[in-house]
């Protein structure tokens, strides 16, 4: 029983309580998951009056966090399992209060490559649209925006594993070898091991393909200098990874990993359209975690081999919202929902594809680009 007092506590206490019932060892039991109002007062064990439990989950209804059925006197509730408000609350919680969750492995065994359609028919014409230039795109133009891609991705992939470096000091960094003031060994070799990693995507941009010795390759370089034991660079981990932030436990079996990340690449090189391909690239190679360290960093950059691929502009990250982008892969982590990593990445490519086709047509028409003095430098806010 969840035992409440008032306001927040009693919202608490009712959705605990609502988690509870929705249990399915709590239905195998024969309990229906829907509570009427003094069924949820018992179940809290709150001794306040029928009025203020009924503010109390009419609040809980407006904020979408349960839901309900049936008629004013015999209205039923149960939690809106489904909506984003409860997901948002639920793993908004410490995850020493959220359930354990264990590999799912039905997850990657229910995408079936170019059947299952994680971006619709309308999002991939719409990201094409903008990702795909409407004129031919010459070697020069298109090596002008890996150059750009080289500092954006390198910036932008950082700054995710939280290396505090502004743009311009990542471009003094790469491009002059300027060593920006506060920057620790780890936090250059993260940067510096980018730029490695995205020169070798660029410079054989045309075979690149996910599979083994892609993603093997591309994690050796990131991984640089950076695991305790160099073996661990480019192979699939011996041990067992966990996350600070995430009650989500990956596989730690290295068979089981060994397997997965084969039906991993052979899914992902099965994709025909780049887009989806990314997006699953993306998602299920951080799902996996199937290296010591550096697992996000290796799916980011994969993420960009069918775009350069197929001459689309990149995938930088630039413009990709941090807080939904960790969000929509904890969903994916403890819920298996796909949806907000997808709206996450859709989001963000449609607001930086645009700026490298720019830059196609620019460098194609005979334009030139200028830079920045690294003596105006200033950080960014």
């Amino acid at each position: 029983m969840v035992t409440s007092s008032t306001g927040d506590d009693r919202d608490k206490a009712i959705i605990l309580a609502l988690q509870q019932q929705a249990d399915p060892l709590v239905r195998l039991k024969g309990r229906d998951e829907w509570l009427s109002a003094s069924e949820i007062a018992a179940q809290i064990n709150d001794k306040v009056n029928r009025t203020t439990i009924f503010r109390s989950v009419a609040h809980l209804l407006d904020k979408g966090l349960i839901e309900a059925t049936g008629e004013t006197k015999s209205r039923r509730y149960r939690l809106a399992a489904r909506s984003l408000p409860y997901l948002e609350w639920d793993l908004s919680r410490p995850k020493d209060q959220r359930p354990a969750v264990f590999y799912n492995p039905a997850l990657l065994q229910n995408y079936e490559p170019n059947v299952t359609r994680w971006l619709s028919i309308d999002r991939c014409e719409r990201l094409m649209a903008v990702g795909r230039a409407d004129f031919m795109v010459n070697e020069t133009a298109y090596r002008r925006v890996m150059n750009s891609l080289l500092i954006d991705l390198s910036y932008a992939s950082s700054r995710l594993e939280n290396v505090q470096i502004s743009w311009l000091d990542t471009k003094s960094l790469i491009e002059l070898g300027e060593r920006p003031e506060g920057l620790s060994d780890k936090e250059l070799r993260i940067v510096m091991n980018h730029k490695d990693a995205i020169q070798f995507m660029t410079e054989s941009r045309e075979e690149l393909v996910i599979n083994r010795r892609f993603v093997f390759d591309v994690h050796s370089l990131l991984s640089a200098g950076l695991l305790g034991n160099p073996a661990d660079s480019g192979r699939i981990r011996r041990g067992a990874v966990g996350f600070e932030d995430s009650a989500y436990h990956p596989l730690a079996n290295p068979f089981q990993l060994e397997e997965q990340f084969n039906i991993v690449c052979e899914k992902a090189s099965a994709i025909e359209n780049p887009l989806e391909q990314s997006v699953f690239v993306m998602t299920f190679m951080s799902y996996l975690q199937p290296f010591t360290d550096a697992n996000k960093r290796t799916s980011r950059l994969s993420v960009n081999a069918p775009l350069l691929r197929m001459g689309m502009a990149p995938f930088s990250f630039t413009q990709v919202n941090r807080q939904d982008y960790m969000f929509g892969l904890l969903a994916f982590y403890e819920r298996g929902r796909h949806e907000f990593i997808v709206d996450a990445f859709e989001d963000a490519y449609l607001k930086s594809a645009p700026r490298y086709v720019d830059t196609m047509r620019l460098v194609q028409q005979g334009g030139s680009l200028g830079t920045v003095s690294p003596i105006s430098r200033r950080e960014e806010p």
